[in-house]
């Protein structure tokens, strides 16, 4: 399938910024967007987990989809996130994605109640079969999301809907990890979900790594990235201690990288409730972390 775009390099699950009144900042979303792209990431996502996409009503699903879109400009691709509990919601956010010129979709398992191998096909085949045309990205994350998907789940997924050409495993389970790069082939991406096994998932053939972290700190990323793809190994493994440290220190939390953007100067706002500000100790801690690990922040 020609026209159906493969996601590699880094992947950022870009941050949702807020206005004082709680509403989605259009001019802060469009610097944060310039400001990713400037530093080299090859992909953008909105409305994932680490834009708390999850807590946005469709609507806002929408306008923020838009805002990436507008400003982005085709100058890297786009990947927007539009699981959602429902089938139905899934559908519609993904037709919205694909009107806007998105380069392709990340559709999360559907959570809360537990599904059978079947059901999630159902769930998966039916969302893809209303964009043949657009890249799907199914998105397993069993510690947030309760379900797991299975090699021979994803085995059917991509006999049946060829469109369905990448998985994101937000999980430490390098084991599985494998089994979805073996079963894939070349023309799938496997793309991984947990910052600190972004080396070991690019030696076992990752396509590329979805981070969160990368939304403050993207530079050790792309240096990884990089240099993985020349074959030093060693500054690869440099990097990856680098984010390592910034993982402890930000703890892989939205909120964290909230906060953090503040000091790199771009304000991000306060969470969607019901997630909560950081402390003031929090915050002291969290810098203080952040000073002693020498990063630069501006």
């Amino acid at each position: 399938m020609p026209n159906i775009k493969q996601f590699s390099g880094l992947i950022c699950p870009i941050l949702t910024p807020f206005d004082n009144r709680g509403q989605i900042d259009t001019l802060t979303t469009r610097r944060l967007v310039d400001f990713l792209i400037d530093k080299g990431v090859n992909c953008l996502l909105p409305a994932g987990t680490t834009g708390e996409g999850m807590l946005l009503s469709l609507d806002e699903r929408k306008q923020l989809a838009q805002i990436v879109v507008e400003q982005t400009a085709g100058r890297i691709d786009i990947m927007v996130h539009t699981g959602c509990i429902t089938t139905a919601d899934t559908i519609e956010l993904t037709l919205h994605a694909r009107s806007l010129g998105a380069d392709g979709v990340s559709v999360i398992t559907p959570y809360f109640y537990s599904y059978d191998d079947d059901a999630l096909f159902a769930h998966y085949y039916e969302i893809a079969r209303a964009v043949p045309d657009l890249s799907v990205a199914v998105y397993s994350f069993p510690g947030n999301a309760k379900q797991e998907i299975s090699t021979s789940l994803l085995q059917r997924l991509r006999t049946a809907a060829p469109n369905i050409n990448a998985i994101k495993l937000s999980d430490v389970n390098l084991i599985r990890f494998q089994e979805y790069v073996q079963e894939g082939g070349e023309s799938f991406s496997a793309l991984c979900g947990v910052d600190a096994l972004a080396l070991p998932a690019l030696s076992i053939g990752a396509k590329g790594q979805v981070s969160g972290n990368s939304n403050v700190f993207p530079e050790p990323f792309c240096k990884l990235r990089d240099a993985f793809a020349q074959g030093d190994l060693e500054e690869a493994g440099r990097q990856q201690i680098i984010i390592n440290k910034i993982r402890a220190v930000l703890k892989d939390n939205p909120v964290y990288f909230k906060a953090a953007m503040r000091l790199r100067g771009i304000p991000m706002g306060g969470p969607r409730l019901p997630m909560r500000e950081l402390k003031p100790l929090e915050i002291e801690a969290m810098q203080t972390g952040l000073q002693n690990l020498g990063l630069v922040i501006q």
